[in-house]
């Protein structure tokens, strides 16, 4: 992902008082992206400083104008290590920029008669993902093609029968699955709510998914942060602990030329886990390292894991740079 540090919200104008409230909402956004829960906004000491020195953290900002409606959207980009050191000083988890693909099964009642959602729909897909991606969840959609419609019918869907979700996804490659219907309730007193109800399996497990709210779009927001912090906290890591004294050691082959050699070195350094990278020997193809980890070495694997740059070799116990 690498837009996690830039956030559009919606201002009244382009007055000061106006920008500075943009950039504040838009500060508390890019926290919950980057640490993956929403509640770190109830940490006293990231209340203090998004609500006094939000602007400190400004990098640019640009205004955009709605040509349909004439409203005004303030999209600020914020210092990236300066937003983690904020939450690593306010002792918040970091989730870096390898984040889990999803593939999103979205059943609706729309006029009577029940259909599955993708892309190709009006309203219902740019809400879901401007909830995921304000958590920094990328989303893929299903193609709803013939193959699709016979794996897994609106029926199967609804009901929530996970073994033909499961097969039905397994075409996608995706790192995680979730699924659900949506529908409207009406109440005793003639308002209506609407009520999202499905599941999310990832490494193949699989965990209940519910919510409910007056607004769709607040439905799908809830969603979004259930399976953001289900995510978080897998992937997430609070570089503020003490890293082990124990170095843990790698070894890299593939590696067929500098730029190579360069190329592992920056993209281990690049993750949060990784507080250090040392060589200790370079022989041809093949890269020996230490690394000194802000966490266990099972948690930064699957980090590693999901950019399939690191491959395992299982009969030689090394790794493969891809």
């Amino acid at each position: 992902m690498s837009d996690l540090y830039q956030v559009s919200v919606p201002v009244e104008d382009q007055t000061p008082d106006s920008q500075q409230q943009g950039i504040g909402a838009a500060l508390q956004q890019v926290l919950i992206k980057i640490s993956g829960f929403s509640s770190v906004l109830d940490n006293p000491e990231i209340q203090q400083k998004v609500s006094r020195q939000a602007d400190r953290y400004v990098e640019s900002f640009r205004y955009e104008r709605d040509e349909i409606d004439d409203s005004v959207r303030l999209t600020v980009v914020f210092v990236a290590n300066l937003v983690d050191r904020l939450l690593r000083d306010a002792e918040e988890p970091i989730w870096g920029k390898s984040r889990p693909l999803i593939l999103n099964w979205l059943a609706i009642e729309e006029s009577g008669s029940r259909v599955i959602v993708n892309q190709n729909f009006s309203v219902w897909p740019e809400m879901t993902e401007q909830a995921l991606s304000e958590r920094g969840i990328p989303l893929l959609w299903p193609a709803l093609d013939l193959q699709d419609e016979i794996a897994l019918p609106i029926e199967n869907l609804w009901g929530g029968f996970k073994n033909d979700i499961q097969q039905a996804s397994e075409r996608y490659l995706t790192d995680g699955v979730l699924a659900g219907r949506l529908i409207r309730l009406a109440n005793n007193d003639g308002s209506a709510e609407w009520s999202y109800r499905g599941a999310f399996m990832h490494q193949q497990q699989w965990i209940p998914i519910d919510a409910a709210a007056p607004a769709p779009a607040s439905v799908m927001v809830n969603v979004a942060d259930q399976v953001a912090g289900y995510l978080a906290s897998r992937y997430a890591v609070n570089t503020n602990s003490q890293p082990s004294s124990q170095r843990h050691q790698l070894t890299i082959t593939g590696i067929d030329s500098f730029q190579q050699y360069h190329g592992v070195l920056k993209y281990l350094q690049s993750k949060v886990a990784i507080t250090d990278v040392q060589v200790i020997q370079m022989q041809q193809q093949t890269i020996r390292l230490s690394l000194q980890l802000a966490t266990d070495w099972e948690q930064v694997w699957q980090v590693l894991e999901l950019d399939k740059r690191l491959l395992q070799d299982t009969e030689s116990q090394q790794l493969i740079w891809q």
